[in-house]
């Protein structure tokens, strides 16, 4: 969990230390949080904590329990859906283009991010997905398209606690093959290629997740 330190501005502070924690999946779909525990863990009062609350229920990323404090949002299967869709939509395109535009120096950052994943902890498996998002933002700003890297930027609140339900993926074989593919076809300067690469890494994620939501929701059934 990363550190809290108090500074002057404490509102904005323990906002973004909140929307940190949710998106770096420290806190699974479902989870309670609450006032008083926070207040207490950060040496904050009450008011600061109710406040990001609100400003983080209306990004989505929790849902407001009256007299009760919060709960990370849970994603329905369908939404999941909805999300790695148009995540497909915008990643897939930034491959095609970045194929076409990265240069050599571009392509051996998207490298070094691949060993990154690779030499994270074994059993941090939220760095490992912090460090796996990295890989997938620089892909898309290799694309040299500055409006598609804001449209993704705003899908990533949504799309952190997505793949939270499923963190244990980046370091397996499978995600490894898939990364490498992706890479090797922006090599290649293969446009198309590299476009269904990104589709494919996208939807095998997108039913390891969904399958991860059915099965929790059949729990709190």
């Amino acid at each position: 969990m990363p550190s809290f330190a108090r500074p002057k501005q404490l509102r904005e502070a323990v906002y973004e230390h909140l929307k940190a924690l949710l998106l770096s999946g420290a806190y699974p779909p479902g989870a309670r949080l609450s006032e008083v525990a926070l207040a207490e863990a950060l040496g904050a009062s009450r008011t600061p904590i109710r406040e990001a609350f609100q400003r983080l229920a209306k990004e989505g990323l929790l849902e407001l329990l009256p007299g009760r404090g919060a709960r990370v949002r849970r994603f329905a299967p369908e939404e999941v859906e909805e999300v790695y869709g148009v995540r497909a939509l915008l990643e897939g395109e930034a491959a095609r283009e970045a194929a076409l535009k990265a240069t050599p120096e571009g392509l051996e950052e998207l490298e070094r991010l691949l060993q990154a994943i690779d030499e994270a902890p074994p059993q941090d498996h939220l760095e490992q997905m912090r460090r796996d998002l990295e890989f997938h933002k620089a892909l898309v700003r290799l694309s040299g398209n500055r409006t598609l890297y804001r449209l993704y930027e705003d899908l990533l609140s949504p799309l952190a606690l997505v793949r939270a339900a499923e963190p244990t993926r980046s370091q397996d074989p499978e995600t490894k093959s898939q990364h490498r593919a992706i890479l090797e076809a922006l090599r290649r300067r293969n446009a198309e290629e590299a476009k269904r690469a990104v589709e494919r890494h996208l939807a095998y994620f997108r039913d390891l997740v969904r399958e991860q939501l059915l099965q929790r929701e059949e729990g709190w059934t």
